[in-house]
C-alpha cells in the first residue's frame, strides 16, 4: 500500500492506493502534537485493517510547517505511532509543488493557497527559498493575506456600500464574530482565508475587490518570486494552489510587468505526486 498526503493549513489530501480522502490541515510548526495525531488517527482508521497492519506501506508525507529535519522527524514519529513499520518519507510542501510541477527537472515554484511560498528547485532539492513569514508576518498572494487586507477594510467601513451588504448577507458576522475568530479562534489563518472566493469572484465585476486581488498578487511576485529571475533575463514559474488556480488571470499580467511566464498551474498537487511516485512524470502543459 501507497499513501501520499499533501497537506496545508487548511486541508490534508491524502491518496491510499488511488483513493482521494480529505481530512483538516495539518500544520507542524504551529499544531501540537495532539491536534496532529488526531487527524492521523483518522485516516489511519480508513487506511489499515486491524488484522493486516501497516507492514508493507510506504508513506510519502508532504506539509506545511516542516522546515527542518528535526520538523520531518518529529512528523514521522506521528506517522510511526499508527503505521508502525511503515517506510516513511516526510518532507516540506514546497516539495511536494515542486515535484508536482517539475519532477526531476528544475524550475522555480510559487505555492499560492492559504498561505503563500516559492523555492528554486534544481531536480531533486530545494536550492533557494524566500521565507513566507506566515499569515501574520508575511504570505503575500495567499488567501489569508487577501482576506486579511478585505476585513480589516470591513471593519473600518472602507468597503464599498454594494459589496459590503453582499459580504453581510452572505456571512452574517460581526465585529465581535471577526475579532474573535481571529484573535481566539483555533485557525485564524483558515478563517481569513475562507473569504478569499467571495473576494476573487467579487473582482469579476467590483473594480474595489479586483484592487485588492491585483496588489494581493503584486505583493507576492515583487516580494517573493522576483528575486529569482537573474538580471537581464526572463523567469519561468510553475504555480500551485487552489488561490493560485483561481488568481491566473492576475499572475500572468504581473508576470507581463516583472518578467515572469507562468508556465504551470495546478490547484493541488496530490495527483502529479502519484505520477511522480508511481515513475511517471507529472509534468504537463497548461
Amino acid at each position: 500500500m501507497t499513501i501520499i498526503a499533501e497537506s496545508g493549513a487548511s486541508k490534508t489530501d491524502w491518496m491510499i492506493d488511488g483513493r482521494l480522502f480529505r481530512t483538516r490541515g495539518i500544520n507542524f510548526s504551529v499544531m501540537t502534537a495532539g491536534d496532529i495525531e488526531s487527524v492521523v488517527a483518522c485516516i489511519a482508521a480508513r487506511a489499515v485493517s486491524p488484522d493486516a497492519g501497516s507492514a508493507g506501506v510506504s508513506i510519502h508525507f508532504y506539509g506545511a510547517g516542516l522546515v527542518s529535519g528535526e520538523h520531518c522527524s518529529g512528523m514521522a514519529a506521528i506517522l510511526e505511532k499508527f503505521f508502525p513499520g511503515a517506510c516513511i518519507e516526510c518532507a516540506s510542501d514546497l516539495m511536494a509543488a515542486a515535484r508536482a510541477l517539475w519532477g526531476d527537472c528544475p524550475g522555480v515554484v510559487a505555492i499560492l493557497g492559504t498561505g503563500s511560498n516559492s523555492c528554486s528547485y534544481d531536480g531533486s532539492k530545494i536550492t533557494g527559498n524566500v521565507r513566507p513569514g506566515g499569515y501574520i508576518l508575511g504570505d503575500e498572494g495567499g488567501g489569508a493575506a487577501l482576506g486579511k487586507r478585505f476585513l480589516s477594510d470591513y471593519i473600518k467601513e472602507l468597503v464599498p456600500p454594494g459589496l459590503s451588504r453582499r459580504f453581510m448577507e452572505e456571512y452574517r458576522l460581526g465585529y465581535a464574530d471577526i475579532v474573535n475568530s481571529v484573535y481566539k479562534g483555533p485557525n485564524p489563518a483558515g478563517f481569513l482565508a475562507s473569504f478569499a472566493p467571495f473576494i476573487i469572484e467579487a473582482a469579476a465585476s467590483d473594480r474595489y475587490a479586483e484592487s485588492l486581488v491585483r496588489e494581493n498578487i503584486d505583493s507576492f511576485v515583487t516580494r517573493s518570486l522576483l528575486g529569482f529571475r537573474k538580471e537581464g533575463e526572463s523567469l519561468e514559474a510553475g504555480v500551485a494552489g487552489s488561490i493560485g488556480a483561481a488568481c491566473r488571470k492576475w499572475l500572468e499580467e504581473a508576470g507581463q510587468e516583472y518578467g515572469i511566464s507562468f508556465v504551470r498551474f495546478i490547484p493541488s498537487p496530490i495527483e502529479a505526486l502519484v505520477r511522480y511516485h508511481s515513475g511517471k512524470s507529472p509534468i504537463f502543459a497548461g
